[in-house]
């Protein structure tokens, strides 16, 4: 899917539209995957989620 941030993890399976309102945890735990994950395979996204883009694809799933 595009957009995507760069950095995203190569071999990505699932995929996560970021909307208004959204957080890197409440993706995460929707997802069903740890927040650690989350953020090794979006580094982009920033360690704290502050650079979290709207309308932007990032991994949820490898």
């Amino acid at each position: 899917p595009s957009p995507t941030q760069a950095g995203m993890v190569a071999g990505c399976r699932r995929f996560y539209l970021v909307q208004a309102g959204d957080g890197c945890w409440a993706i995460a735990n929707s997802a069903g995957i740890a927040l650690n994950d989350f953020y090794k395979w979006n580094p982009g996204a920033g360690s704290d989620c502050s650079n979290l883009w709207l309308d932007t694809w990032y991994c949820i799933g490898i």
